[in-house]
């Protein structure tokens, strides 16, 4: 852990989309978060809002709580309102997520800034997930949260803006929470039950560690894929 350079190659760019089912201009957003999730040293991560349900549509994935944390990131960026599609990387710089260009730019702009970067290591074992948060200085406290998300969905759209379409979603937030409010710095290992995860229909998992607060800077990610869950059943065959 320490200051991470622009060209770091163990330093993942986190790049958040805030779209909707209900929101017309959202498709091509959705295409190229889709575009960006195989891209070495990327991680891609879709929040589903719910201020748009009142056109007729209730997004099938969204939770107020996705809403929130974007009004967190804008209030902090010197934005007033929300909206969709809202692109934010690194918890850092936002543009225009449908705009190719303007999410080449931001992505870039992100990478261009110097600081600290924190890899936390992630192991399965069993029905529990291992974090180890490696030690190191952090500016004052640091926030950890835990983000379990879909890799692929498909929806059939039956209402509002985008009625009549089937619609393909990536890396879809499902659930988040922060695990710990107020990391020092000093190395630490957490332990997940990956139920949580499967009951909220994820299967990958991914640790985000924010600067102070649950919505600051990120400044250290890592994910991986759930491990197919081993029934009594199948051990027997």
């Amino acid at each position: 852990m320490g200051v991470a350079r622009a060209d770091d190659d163990n330093r993942l760019t986190v790049v958040e989309l805030f779209t909707s089912q209900g929101c017309s201009s959202c498709p091509p957003a959705d295409a190229a978060l889709k575009s960006l999730r195989d891209r070495p040293g990327v991680l891609t991560l879709s929040w589903p809002v719910d201020y748009w349900d009142r056109l007729g549509w209730e997004d099938t994935f969204a939770h107020p709580h996705n809403a929130m944390r974007q009004a967190a990131y804008n209030k902090r960026l010197g934005r007033g309102g929300v909206f969709t599609p809202q692109m934010i990387v690194d918890g850092r710089v936002q543009c225009v997520g449908s705009k190719p260009e303007k999410v080449r730019t931001a992505i870039t702009k992100a990478r261009e800034l110097n600081h600290m970067w924190i890899t936390p290591e992630l192991a399965a074992a069993g029905d529990s997930l291992a974090v180890a948060l490696p030690g190191g200085a952090v500016h004052s406290t640091a926030a950890v949260r835990i983000v379990w998300y879909l890799a692929d969905a498909e929806v059939e759209i039956g209402d509002g803006e985008n009625a009549g379409r089937r619609l393909h979603y990536t890396n879809v937030v499902r659930a988040s929470d922060v695990i710990d409010m107020d990391w020092s710095g000093k190395a630490k290992s957490l332990t997940i039950d990956l139920e949580e995860g499967r009951a909220a229909g994820a299967d990958h998992v991914a640790i985000l560690i924010h600067d102070e607060y649950g919505h600051g800077p990120i400044i250290g990610a890592a994910s991986m894929a759930l491990p197919e869950m081993v029934t009594k059943a199948s051990l027997s065959n």
